[in-house]
């Protein structure tokens, strides 16, 4: 990942906060624990360990005083952002943050949380991820990122170490522009085309990520829940909606390439809705969902 994306996760970090479908982390307080009665959690493309700041207290909240988080990803410039980012977490909520054996930790005088982080390809190295046996597995924004295969070679390992699943704010295909534009459901169309794309992982899941996952969680004994996780982009987020803007215009217009005078008809669409978030009159709804699984 580049700079750009530890910008794009500090900038779509509130709107995924207010997205979460939170009700679903109460289902976990009864998840088993190892015998230490620590809660292991395996946190996948974990960035600079947003989910972990929003998942820690939520699972305190659940009965889990005691966790140890292994946070993963493939980009090595993220991870080493992560202790900081934890650390001002933590001293803005007033919360002790402190050395571990192999990371730190974050304590309150209810709950604690150590956080260990490891650099791997996610992509490459599935068969080699450290499930916590009994545990949970959790991952924000990648469920739509990644393909079948990756998912049928995940899954059953996590069925078989007794692992829960909690994946949050998978796109799920669904995008509204407030005023609409004639071209908002052919550009919608192209995008939701370039989200099927290889990530990383081959052909990306994109809007069938959910769907998908949650057939494959059945079939292997899990209970599933879903609840969706939209983003609501007001006027007062003028800056996430550009950026979303732009980067719409560009998928679709790597999609609509062979399109003549493509080019046109999508400047005038982001030109537009451009217009309309200057003056504070545009409003997005971009469609999300979290699952939970249970063994």
């Amino acid at each position: 990942m580049s700079e750009f994306s530890d910008d794009w996760l500090a900038l779509r970090a509130p709107a995924d906060s207010a997205a979460r479908a939170d009700r679903l982390v109460a289902d976990l307080a009864g998840l088993p624990a190892a015998g230490s009665g620590v809660l292991e959690v395996l946190d996948l493309g974990c960035g600079t360990g947003a989910n972990l700041r929003h998942l820690a207290p939520l699972l305190a909240a659940a009965g889990h005083s005691e966790q140890r988080w292994t946070c993963v990803d493939h980009d090595s410039v993220l991870l080493a952002r992560l202790p900081a980012r934890i650390r001002a977490w933590s001293e803005a909520l007033w919360l002790d943050a402190c050395s571990a054996d192999a990371g730190l930790c974050v304590r309150t005088a209810a709950w604690r949380a150590e956080v260990v982080w490891d650099a791997l390809d996610l992509a490459a190295e599935v068969q080699r991820l450290p499930l916590p046996a009994g545990g949970l597995v959790t991952a924000s924004a990648l469920l739509d990122l990644v393909s079948d295969p990756w998912l049928a070679a995940l899954l059953p390992r996590c069925r078989a170490a007794g692992c829960a699943l909690l994946f949050v704010l998978s796109y799920d295909g669904r995008c509204a522009l407030t005023p609409a534009h004639p071209d908002d459901p052919r550009v919608v169309a192209l995008v939701n085309q370039h989200q099927r794309m290889d990530k990383g992982f081959g052909p990306a899941l994109g809007p069938a990520a959910v769907a998908t996952a949650a057939n494959r969680c059945r079939a292997l004994g899990y209970g599933v829940r879903l609840a969706p996780s939209d983003w609501h982009i007001g006027p007062g987020q003028a800056v996430l909606q550009r950026a979303l803007l732009a980067g719409w215009r560009d998928a679709a217009a790597e999609r609509a390439a062979i399109e003549a005078g493509a080019g046109t008809w999508l400047d005038n669409w982001h030109a537009a809705h451009l217009a309309r978030s200057e003056a504070g009159a545009l409003r997005l709804r971009v469609g999300h969902m979290d699952l939970l699984a249970r063994p």
